[in-house]
């Protein structure tokens, strides 16, 4: 049986910028299970970053979190709402119990640090009284993990390349033993074969730690090899929610199956692949009707009016699966 681990309700999140308001993410709502990885997919500015920041209570100013309720369910207790806590008492859950390996993370790390240093200041941090060699001793088992060998703890940032930059800040996020580790864009920057290294790592770290991820990421092609579920982000909206399988194979809304058209395969003609045309919206001056309509083919061909008010909300296809496309099921009809 799943259990819920987070449930984010209606979370919006606005800036204001030169006297105009933009709302970057929208009543985004999704349930994650404890044990599972989620995975958030959209173009860059589609509001993915902005969701993750919004969870964990780090948007700045000109940004603020203007509405909606974040759930976390701990495997012993009572929900806690983390919107209604002070910033010192979300400070106390943050690292402890949801941590994060930011985009570009390779660029945390302090230059004037060496990697045990970061270590022991993190789980310092949260736990004072907690013993040196304790700690190292976790952050020894903890960099076998990501398959990085013992002496990386007396280096310097300079001297570790950027895969093991980015090994190392995956095993600095998990010193204090969380509940849910939030990856966004965690294989950015990286070659090819380092980015299936990173993943093949975080599959296995998962499974033995039984912890919940949420990875998010512009990379449509590496996301279907590690995820569970599966949420699409456009223009601030969460347009698509389900199983990974389902949503590949079978996409109820037509910008996750622009996304799917346009990803390379190695089994047929690179030609064949469709980029979508057009771009999204100005988030500062949005369309009257729906947000994709200017780039849906349905709409360009008068399959759906693109009215915007039904797609003020998700509604169920497949089993598992909710799309803000009303007119799903004659765009998709077989």
């Amino acid at each position: 049986m799943t259990q819920p681990i987070l449930e984010v309700k209606n979370l919006t999140v606005e800036f204001t910028v030169h006297g105009r308001t933009i709302r970057a993410c929208d009543n985004v709502s999704l349930t994650i299970n404890r044990g599972e990885i989620v995975g958030i997919i959209g173009e860059s500015g589609s509001g993915k970053s902005t969701l993750v920041f919004g969870i964990l209570n780090l948007i700045q100013a000109p940004g603020k979190i203007t509405s909606g309720e974040v759930i976390y369910y701990p495997k012993d207790g009572n929900p806690v709402d983390l919107r209604k806590l002070t910033p010192q008492d979300f400070a106390r859950y943050r690292w402890t119990y949801l941590t994060t390996v930011f985009q570009a993370a390779q660029n945390v790390l302090n230059p004037t640090l060496r990697v045990k240093e970061h270590f022991l200041e993190t789980a310092w941090a949260h736990n004072p009284n907690m013993p040196e060699e304790e700690i190292l001793a976790k952050a020894r088992d903890l960099l076998s993990h990501v398959r990085l060998e013992e002496r990386v703890l007396d280096c310097y940032p300079h001297q570790l390349s950027g895969g093991m930059k980015q090994r190392t800040i995956i095993a600095l996020s998990l010193i204090l033993d969380p509940d849910i580790i939030f990856l966004d864009e965690p294989t950015t920057a990286l070659d090819v074969i380092t980015q299936w290294y990173i993943l093949e790592i975080l599959r296995r770290i998962q499974k033995e730690y039984g912890l919940t991820m949420v990875f998010c990421t512009h990379d449509v092609s590496i996301i279907g090899s590690i995820v569970d579920r599966l949420g699409v982000m456009y223009a601030g909206q969460l347009v698509e929610f389900g199983p990974v399988l389902t949503m590949f194979k079978q996409p109820t809304h037509p910008y996750t199956a622009g996304l799917m058209s346009a990803i390379p395969s190695l089994r047929d003609d690179v030609t064949k692949r469709k980029a979508i045309p057009g771009h999204p919206p100005d988030l500062a001056n949005l369309p009257d009707s729906c947000r994709f309509a200017p780039r849906c083919f349905a709409c360009a061909k008068g399959i759906c009016d693109g009215d915007r008010k039904k797609t003020e909300q998700l509604y169920p296809s497949h089993p598992g699966q909710y799309t803000r496309c009303y007119s799903w099921e004659k765009v998709f009809q077989p």
